[in-house]
């Protein structure tokens, strides 16, 4: 269903791209010189509030009418990609999780945070090395059926580092009056994880395609978006990573869906989705 992918991948793309740039548009303006607090009410954060609505309905939607096509469920299937190409994709989001956990781990001192944040950051440095050696070794193996036990424990180290940095990110902004400056970013970090939740599921034998692909698509949306804030270099890297790798698992999902009654057993959704 290459169609399909490509207007999902499209359409999240584009989103993203205006999302990035109103949010740096609203970086320049919410906040009151005097008071250093956001603006109540101001115009360009309403708007971003309903691009962001807006995008997720739409990509909820286009989701929803996959239930048109079979969904095949088993992993090796549903994300496989044998090309050249689609096993680079893959790995992509490793090496720049990698860089990420090496440059937090470099920048985690006293010079540019404060000294009861440097050990919870540490410990987030060595959560995006492990994603990355997870996102690595689903790169390799996820189109192997041999390999599911240990797949199993990948999906499961990215469920683990997706939560590590979630909470980095709310305890590095637990303190900081203005919401506007952290709440899309913790969004982001949400939504990610749900989306490794979802697609872990494919590894546990309870798969759910459409809420896979909705998640993949509305953290990618959010990752991009986030990556335009005020943050150290390591989680712009890390936000980049997380989009990329979300954006190759929804495309491969979809482009994988087969035509309605081309699979033996039409794919459904499992009974705990509906």
């Amino acid at each position: 269903m290459q169609s399909e992918a490509y207007k999902l991948t499209g359409f999240t793309a584009v989103a993203a791209a205006m999302g990035f740039l109103l949010r740096w548009l609203q970086n320049l303006r919410i906040l009151d010189e005097e008071t250093g607090l956001a603006v109540q009410g101001a115009g360009i954060s309403v708007i971003v509030v309903l691009v962001f609505i807006a995008v997720a309905a739409a990509i909820g939607v286009m989701a929803w009418r996959l239930e048109r096509f079979d969904a095949p469920l088993e992993p090796a299937e549903a994300l496989g990609g044998v090309s050249f190409l689609a096993k680079a994709v893959y790995m992509l989001p490793a090496l720049l999780f990698f860089l990420a956990g090496f440059v937090q781990l470099l920048t985690a001192n006293a010079e540019h945070y404060a000294e009861t944040q440097i050990t919870m950051h540490r410990i987030c440095g060595c959560a995006f090395l492990l994603a990355g050696a997870a996102s690595a070794f689903f790169a390799g193996n996820h189109d192997r059926p041999e390999k599911t036990g240990v797949l199993r424990a990948a999906m499961g180290a990215l469920l683990l580092a997706a939560a590590l940095w979630l909470i980095t990110e709310y305890k590095s902004a637990a303190t900081d009056p203005v919401i506007w400056r952290f709440a899309p970013e913790v969004l982001a970090i949400c939504a990610a994880l749900m989306a490794y939740y979802y697609v872990a599921g494919y590894y546990f034998t309870v798969p759910a395609p459409r809420a896979s692909v909705f998640f993949c698509y509305l953290a990618a949306f959010l990752c991009v978006v986030s990556a335009v804030d005020e943050h150290p270099l390591a989680e712009t890297i890390s936000y980049l990573a997380a989009a990329a790798q979300l954006f190759a698992w929804g495309y491969r999902i979809v482009v994988n869906l087969k035509p309605a009654g081309a699979l033996t057993s039409p794919g459904t959704e499992p009974t705990a989705e509906e």
